[in-house]
């Protein structure tokens, strides 16, 4: 299958422009950049020209919680730690420091109470100077304290005496105070600074030339979308937060470094991109079976790399500036990270691993999320009514079509045996995955699923103008029985 990049590119542009993004995008396909583009100005401040470039630096924390997982994962390597070590091996002086593993606190299942919106800014709720202020000015407040570089003995002070919020790995709730633990258990168990042992074993390993540590000067300034409203910049001149400032040239050598097991082991990889039912892994996340690793900034990714393993296909996006999304009625936005990814997701997405499950608490997002071209919509039904029309009747099932751990399609089946009644009702794929024998492949489970029930003939109706449905049908077996003005009645004969 052969992809347009520049089709691509004109696409993610314009995506780009009506989202009003900044930053860069690059995408790298078995170890060959194939697609960079830059799009948006370099200062959100009124007035600005220039735009972003590939010579355009990024300001990125050291210390977020990836980039101190990567570090784990290089002491792990090096036989320095387990992710089964309790924290009492590194910090026992912590009071549940025996209660919580190295695993758990890379998964953000400590437990351990967050120092900063638990203490800093509950406590500063109570400051009437602080309430006296406007909302925009303690937005600004919140994020002048965020960016304070705390010593790990006042993060541990603040939270001394406090129970757990949860028994350890039984909860995904993240804690600010697991990022200065885990950057506390590196510095104890390497001997050295935070940028000293990202700089040896991670920057200067895998080449990272145009990385600088602890120097903002040049970088995009940073700023945080309030409300989805308003960008508000961060100080970041005034602070003795712990940084780095990279091109994307480099954050595509820190992205390749991670996908081909440079810098820590393929064993460990396995480990960490192995995501639970909340899609946590350790370090990493997954979305639609796109493994995510991200450079956090407060509340915002400053970089997002995007891994596709089984097709060596991998993505970045890089920014210095907090994403919009646009309302689309009461319970559905767009943003521009999103709709970048859809646009990605499929490009060498194929029938391989392909298979047919129950609807359910494990593919129910990605289910909701699946769409039908606009042409098809006099058609068939979205996904959204399928699976409320599926609830509403007992005698329904519904199955969601799998592409490894991707979702790329829905089937709804009656099925009455009583009445001996067996219908195949809705056929959904993905607009994004049409014309890839992903429909066949349906089509044959539910004609087998509903043999296998007792069906001993199948019929169903489709729209006279449907005509690539008409020949996907026709493909798996349905003869064209009766023509009506607006419909096809086909059938198929299973004896």
């Amino acid at each position: 299958m052969k992809t347009d990049f520049n089709e691509l590119e004109k696409t993610l542009l314009k995506k780009a422009e009506e989202f009003g993004e900044s930053g860069i995008i690059i995408a790298n396909h078995e170890g060959k950049t194939v697609l960079s583009t830059c799009f948006g100005p370099v200062d959100r401040e009124e007035g600005t020209k220039e735009k972003v470039s590939a010579k355009s630096r990024y300001l990125m924390p050291i210390d977020c919680s990836s980039m101190l997982a990567l570090c784990a994962f290089i002491l792990i390597d090096a036989g320095k730690m387990r992710l089964s070590d309790k924290l009492s091996r590194f910090i026992p002086e912590f009071e549940h420091a025996n209660r919580i593993t190295i695993r758990q606190l890379l998964a953000g299942k400590s437990g351990i109470r967050d120092f900063y919106f638990g203490e800093v800014i509950r406590k500063l709720e109570d400051d009437e100077d602080y309430s006296a202020l406007s909302e925009i000015e303690r937005r600004k407040k919140d994020m002048s304290l965020y960016l304070k570089d705390y010593s790990f003995e006042t993060v541990l002070k603040l939270i001394e005496g406090k129970p757990l919020e949860h028994e350890p790995g039984t909860s995904g709730d993240y804690s600010t105070t697991e990022r200065f633990f885990l950057r506390e258990i590196v510095e104890r168990a390497s001997g050295v600074f935070i940028e000293e042992f990202v700089d040896r074993n991670i920057f200067q390993k895998l080449g990272m030339d145009e990385t600088r540590i602890g120097i903002a000067y040049g970088a995009l300034p940073l700023y945080t979308c309030y409300r989805n409203r308003e960008y508000l910049r961060f100080d970041t001149e005034n602070t003795d937060s712990r940084f780095f400032t990279t091109t994307a040239g480099d954050l595509e050598k820190l992205m390749l470094g991670i996908f081909k097991h440079r810098v820590f082991s393929e064993k460990l990889w396995k480990t960490a991109t192995k995501t639970d039912n909340e899609n946590q892994g350790l370090g990493f996340t997954s979305i639609n079976g796109t493994i995510l690793f991200f450079t956090e900034f407060e509340c915002f990714e400053t970089a997002t790399f995007y891994f596709d393993e089984e097709n060596d296909f991998c993505y970045l996006k890089a920014t210095s500036c907090d994403s919009k999304y646009i309302m689309e009625g009461d319970n559905k936005f767009r943003s521009f990270p999103r709709e970048m990814r859809m646009e990605m997701e499929p490009l060498f997405t194929v029938p391989k691993n392909t298979r047919m499950v129950p609807y359910g608490e494990k593919n129910w997002r990605q289910a909701t999320s699946l769409e039908i071209r606009p042409d098809q919509r006099e058609f068939v039904s979205g996904a959204l009514d399928t699976i409320a029309y599926a609830a509403a009747h007992k005698n329904h099932k519904l199955f969601v079509e799998m592409e490894g751990e991707r979702a790329v399609g829905l089937l709804e089946l009656s099925i009455d045996r009583k009445k001996g009644d067996f219908n195949i009702e809705t056929v959904i794929i993905d607009h994004r995955y049409q014309a890839r024998g992903f429909g066949r492949f349906m089509l044959r489970f539910a004609v087998d699923y509903l043999k296998n029930a007792g069906a001993k003939r199948l019929t169903i109706g489709v729209n006279r103008f449907n005509i690539p449905a008409r020949r996907l049908y026709k493909s798996v077996g349905f003869n064209e029985d009766c023509v009506y003005e607006e419909g096809v009645l086909m059938t198929q004969n299973l004896e």
